[in-house]
């Protein structure tokens, strides 16, 4: 045993099973505590993340309920303002490919700064591009 010896670090495991799609709906997470609404902000086939003011707590079971389906599920992780669910079983492709269909997708933009407002007057320098988050 060397008392000084590097050690590789230990990767971390992969936490999703599958790629998610970013999407924009309306969705309910329905309780026996009591609903939350909010905004689907991403989706695979196993589990999704949901916008919404007051997120449930962390290991509370609901069934998120979007468009014309629902999926029972658990909450596996909460943030202030959101929160991730793990669906109890996969949510077949086609219905993730109906949803990315008729809800928008890809990437949003970042809410405006009231600070970067300038441009347009000929004396300031213009705003710049439009910032996507990714």
């Amino acid at each position: 045993m060397k008392l000084f010896a590097r050690t590789k670090p230990v990767a971390a495991p992969e936490r999703r099973a599958g790629p998610r799609t970013r999407v924009d709906c309306l969705a309910t997470l329905l309780m026996p505590s009591g609903n939350r609404t909010g905004r689907l902000f991403d989706i695979s086939t196993t589990g999704a993340r949901l916008v919404t003011e007051d997120p449930p707590p962390k290991g509370v079971s609901a069934i998120l309920d979007w468009n014309l389906h629902e999926a029972y599920c658990h909450v596996i992780w909460t943030k202030p303002g959101m929160c991730g669910v793990e669906f109890d079983r996969p949510v077949p492709a086609r219905v993730i490919e109906e949803l990315a269909k008729e809800a928008g997708t890809g990437p949003r933009p970042a809410p405006p700064n009231p600070a970067d407002r300038r441009g347009g007057d000929g004396k300031t320098p213009p705003a710049p591009p439009t910032r996507f988050v990714g």
